[in-house]
C-alpha cells in the first residue's frame, strides 16, 4: 500500500517536470536502476539524495516521501 502511494506521488512529480528517470539519474548523479528502484519502493534514497529529489523536483521531502515520513510508528515513551 505505502509503495503505491510511493510510486504514485514519485511518478507525479515526475511528469508535471517533464523528466523521464533516465534524465534525473544524470541529473543528480546516480544510477538510472537507483531511481527505478526508489520510484518503485524497492529502495529508499539517503537524506542528501532525499533532498536533492525534492528540491529537483520542486517539493518537499515529506509530500515526496510521505511513507518516509509516517511518524505514526515512533513511540512516545
Amino acid at each position: 500500500m505505502q509503495n503505491n502511494l510511493r510510486r504514485e506521488r514519485f511518478r507525479y512529480y515526475r511528469r508535471i517536470n517533464n523528466v523521464s528517470q533516465r534524465q534525473l539519474s544524470i541529473d543528480l548523479n546516480v544510477s538510472d536502476s537507483h531511481i527505478r528502484n526508489i520510484e518503485s519502493g524497492r529502495g529508499n534514497p539517503d537524506v542528501k539524495l532525499l533532498f536533492k529529489l525534492a528540491r529537483y523536483l520542486n517539493t518537499s521531502p515529506e509530500e515526496l516521501f510521505p511513507d518516509l515520513a509516517n511518524i505514526d510508528s515512533v513511540n512516545d515513551d
